[in-house]
C-alpha cells in the first residue's frame, strides 16, 4: 500500500495554501493513500492531484479513462434532457475523448501522464458539481484499496 505523511506530501511541490492548510489540519497524519483519500478536511481536488502522482502508472491511466467516460456520458445526458445544440454536445465529449487520449498515450514521462491524468479528471468537471468531483476520489479509493 502507498504510504503518505507530511514529508511525502511535501516531496511533490504542491502550492502554497493547500500545504499550508494540510499542515494544519493533519501535522502528524501517517497513513496510507486509502486512509488519505478519505481524510475530510483535505479537498477533493487536492486528492486527486497527490493520488495521480503516487499511484502506479497502470492504475492512472484507468482512473483518466474512467474520467473521460464519465465527462462523454454526463455531456451526452446533459444534451440529451436539455435539449443542447449538438456542436456543444460534440464540443464536450471530444474535450473529454482528447484529455483522455492525451492521458493514455503520454508516454514521453511519467509527470506527462500524471499531469494528463490530473487534466482529464479537471476537465471531465470543467463544469463540475463537488459532487462529480467526490464521484472521482470514490472511484480513486476503489483503484487504490487493493494496492
Amino acid at each position: 500500500m502507498i504510504q503518505i505523511n507530511t514529508e511525502v506530501i511535501k516531496k511533490l511541490n504542491p502550492c502554497n495554501e493547500p500545504w499550508q492548510k494540510w499542515l494544519i489540519d493533519y501535522p502528524d497524519f501517517d497513513g496510507d493513500i486509502v486512509e488519505f483519500l478519505e481524510l475530510e478536511k483535505v479537498k477533493p481536488h487536492d486528492k486527486i492531484w497527490v493520488a495521480v502522482r503516487l499511484m502506479p502508472r497502470f492504475l492512472v491511466e484507468v482512473f483518466a479513462i474512467d474520467c473521460a467516460v464519465a465527462a462523454y456520458a454526463s455531456a451526452y445526458a446533459y444534451a440529451s434532457a436539455s435539449y443542447a445544440s449538438a456542436s456543444a454536445f460534440y464540443a464536450a465529449a471530444s474535450s473529454a475523448s482528447s484529455a483522455a487520449a492525451s492521458a493514455a498515450y503520454a508516454a514521453a514521462s511519467e509527470y506527462a501522464v500524471y499531469t494528463a491524468a490530473y487534466t482529464v479528471a479537471s476537465a471531465s468537471s470543467s463544469a463540475t458539481s463537488l459532487q462529480e468531483r467526490e464521484n472521482q476520489v470514490d472511484a480513486l479509493i476503489m483503484l487504490c484499496e487493493d494496492l
